[in-house]
């Protein structure tokens, strides 16, 4: 028998944690969404370095995407995985239930030899 514990609440409370990481990764995204410079205002400087920088700048686009993607999956799995303890512990508690209803309600006969 396995020596471990699952407290579904926590689960949930994580999962809500991973989905406000989210928001800070958008809030992230969103500021450097307006980090974008127009071409006018690189001037003689953006001839040597502006291709870089908006290659740089969509990877790291790219990355925070995949960091909300990423946040999102992984929330939604918790989310899943607490649902399942539930739902295993719920019907546990059902049978157990049953169980000992059973068990009241049985006559017990008194053998004699």
């Amino acid at each position: 028998m396995s020596k471990f514990f699952i407290n579904p609440e926590v689960l949930e409370k994580y999962s809500q944690k991973l989905a406000e990481h989210k928001s800070s990764v958008n809030h992230v995204r969103d500021l450097v969404a307006q980090a974008d410079v127009s071409d006018e205002s690189w001037g003689i400087v953006g001839l040597f370095v502006k291709q870089s920088y908006t290659e740089m700048l969509g990877d790291f686009k790219d990355l925070l995407k995949d960091m909300s993607d990423g946040l999102d999956s992984a929330s939604d799995k918790m989310m899943s995985a607490t649902r399942a303890y539930r739902e295993i512990e719920e019907e546990n508690r059902r049978i157990l239930v049953e169980i000992t209803r059973r068990i009241n309600a049985a006559k017990i006969k008194n053998i004699t030899s």
